[in-house]
């Protein structure tokens, strides 16, 4: 059976699915690798970032529900301190076990229809960081090829302190299931959006390297 989002209810439910478990999002802690491997749903998907980029370790979280890491600066993550890092920014991944459509969809209609729920209040809610629709709003939104990138500012209440209030979101599928890719830049680092979407391009290129169909 042919499954679309265009219906608002399941556009909700991919957002929830990509971006529920980036609820643990944090400032970096104890270093790690550059890359990890986690089962999602039966089927191993590698995390990878940028060259210059390794896990945090204490971040990395596999549930029923799918993975989620989140990535900086390898010599931030070592002990050294934000003077040295490449990015001025941290990445996070959420893969969730659901993929964007059901048999038979379009991928990039699905992205399509995904965008457009995005700018509704329901999706600005879920796309913020602060859980309410109030003060979030997206300023652009980019379609290449089967990745859709989104330019969120939010306004509300930050559940970190010190975080840029815009930021990139990316969503893509990698091996049938949904990735939530993101660009957490801090507000003393001067990540300018462009900067912010390169990286965060650079982030995708190396997520599908590393997961070829």
């Amino acid at each position: 059976m042919s499954m679309r989002i265009s219906d608002r209810p399941r556009a909700a439910a991919l957002l929830i699915a990509g971006l529920a478990l980036a609820a643990c999002e944090g400032l970096p802690g104890a270093g790690g690798p550059s890359r990890a491997t986690v089962s999602v749903a039966g089927e191993p998907i590698v995390i990878a970032g940028p060259p210059g980029f390794c896990i945090d370790r204490e971040t990395l979280n596999v549930s029923d529900f799918g993975a989620f890491a989140l990535m900086s600066d390898c010599a931030l993550l070592a002990g050294g301190d934000r003077s040295g890092v490449i990015s001025g920014a941290a990445l996070t991944a959420s893969i969730s076990s659901g993929g964007l459509g059901g048999e038979g969809d379009d991928p990039v209609q699905s992205l399509a229809d995904l965008a457009a729920f995005a700018q509704t209040g329901e999706g600005r809610a879920m796309l913020g960081r602060s859980g309410s629709a109030n003060g979030v709003r997206i300023l652009a939104t980019q379609q290449r090829g089967e990745v859709l990138f989104v330019l969120v500012e939010d306004r509300g209440p930050q559940p970190i302190a010190g975080v840029d209030r815009r930021f990139w979101r990316a969503f893509l599928e990698v091996k049938d299931r949904m990735a939530v890719l993101s660009v957490l830049g801090f507000e003393d680092a001067g990540l300018d959006p462009q900067a912010g979407l390169d990286l965060l391009a650079a982030f995708v290129a190396a997520l599908q390297r590393a997961n070829p169909a």
